[in-house]
């Protein structure tokens, strides 16, 4: 046998997708040879002292020591990695029953060493083995203490300092099978941690390269989109023959839902980056409503829905943050509305929630089920596959909303049941102006 097909055989290897089951093999391997070696070093030291006496028991504990050896190499011209382990454990269940049954029953101390054997089942071959493996021990201890009185008693005049010598070598080498097995587990965690780590960082690396090549792509299809549709506004203000400006029109909108979709892209980039940034200035929040609900006018009209925007009455409009951002999570909300509505209305309404300004743009749409709402605020997802093809989209707008929310301290949630609607929530800690200049008055006497 060639040296590194015995290399193969006692330290096994195997792909760099399967490190756990590597590591369960030679956790296997550990297990045999040092249960098969120390547990038959064993029983030739007490050989001749217990042969006589305890025969059955004497030619148990060499030949079944000896059959665990057999076990790495069983593995590696099968590959049968759970009936390999099942029987090594079956194996050393044997050799601990076997003793027991003919001497002294549950009395018997190698009865202890069952307590190790859930364990081994649990770490070679899964959870459910390590279940039924320590149901079979504990009816195993039970019914030999039940049957006690039928079983073989430890002899009269049984020789207490003889049994302690024995149990003084067999637990030694049991400790050191035990030191193996968890050195080997040991080492195997560390190898598969540092290869999680690497793919962690590996990982990393291409969400960097990722977030930069879309923020790159987008800011370099950004420029020439802008001229494209500042052509296409030149051209609807030029005298055009109607199929030409429907023609136009066409492209300009097309040429918006791009940039749209760009900035979208770059914005989401600029979020995994951590490189989003919000302003702070003063900013009257009804000019913010405004301008978002008169964007969506035509579309909501074109489709005979009712869009309306109601604030609540004694509510402070001046604020301090960012209308900008403010008015993207509004923008991204109504949109979607409006695309998901065939019917009825569409309305904004800006309230007070302890002390927060919440914003709920509440609509009659097709509405959602509630165990898919969780799924609307991943990038790249919207609740099933088939709205992607009915309303299009990227399934990029919530997931951005939300994170601005975050990132201005706020919250974002929904509420919906099909046929009944949706109801989406921007709960936003926004500052008022009057405490922010006091706040910066103060810091002034401070200084």
């Amino acid at each position: 046998m060639r040296l590194s097909n015995l290399y193969e055989i006692f330290w096994p290897r195997g792909h760099e997708d399967d490190v756990l089951f590597v590591a369960r093999k030679r956790l296997l391997v550990a297990l045999a040879m040092t249960t098969g070696l120390l547990g038959t070093a064993s029983a030739l030291i007490s050989f001749q002292d217990m042969i006589n006496d305890f025969p059955l028991q004497t030619w148990v504990g060499l030949i079944g020591p000896a059959l665990c050896v057999a076990a790495p190499f069983l593995l590696h011209s099968t590959g049968r990695l759970n009936t390999i382990s099942a029987g090594v454990i079956a194996l050393i269940y044997v050799l601990i029953l076997v003793p027991a049954l003919s001497l002294g029953g549950a009395a018997n101390p190698v009865m202890l060493y069952m307590a190790g054997l859930p364990v081994l089942a649990t770490f070679l071959i899964g959870y459910r083995a390590g279940i039924v493996t320590a149901a079979v021990t504990i009816v195993s201890i039970v019914s030999l203490f039940a049957f006690r009185d039928v079983l073989p008693t430890l002899p009269a005049g049984f020789d207490a300092a003889e049994a302690a010598r024995w149990n003084t070598i067999t637990l030694s080498f049991l400790i050191i099978a035990i030191a193996a097995f968890a050195a080997v587990f040991q080492a195997e965690m560390e190898a598969v941690n540092k290869r999680l780590d690497a793919a962690r960082k590996a990982a990393n690396a291409g969400n960097e390269a990722k977030s930069q090549f879309l923020a790159t792509m987008s800011h370099e299809i950004r420029t020439p989109m802008n001229g494209v549709l500042g052509m296409t506004s030149l051209l609807q203000m030029s005298e055009l023959t109607g199929p030409q400006r429907q023609q136009v029109e066409i492209i300009h909108e097309s040429g918006e839902m791009l940039m749209r979709l760009l900035n979208e892209i770059l914005d989401m980039s600029k979020i995994e980056a951590g490189m989003l940034e919000l302003e702070s200035i003063a900013f009257d929040l009804r000019d913010v409503v405004e301008q978002v609900t008169e964007l969506h006018q035509p579309n909501a009209a074109r489709k005979g829905l009712h869009l309306s925007a109601e604030i609540e009455d004694g509510l402070t409009l001046d604020f301090e943050g960012d209308p900008m951002r403010i008015g993207q999570v509004l923008n991204n909300l109504i949109s979607n509305a409006v695309k998901f509505t065939a019917a009825g209305t569409v309305t904004l309404t800006v309230r007070d929630e302890d002390g927060r300004i919440a914003f709920d743009v509440s609509d009659t749409g097709v509405g959602i089920q509630a165990d898919k709402l969780h799924k609307l605020f991943e990038p790249f997802t919207q609740a099933d596959a088939s709205t992607t093809r009915q309303y299009g989209g990227t399934g990029l707008g919530l997931s951005i909303s939300r994170h601005l929310c975050d990132l201005m301290g706020g919250d974002l949630r929904a509420v919906s049941a099909p046929g009944q609607g949706s109801t989406f929530t921007a709960v936003l800690p926004l500052t008022r102006l009057s405490e922010a200049i006091d706040d910066q008055a103060a810091d002034t006497r401070a200084a």
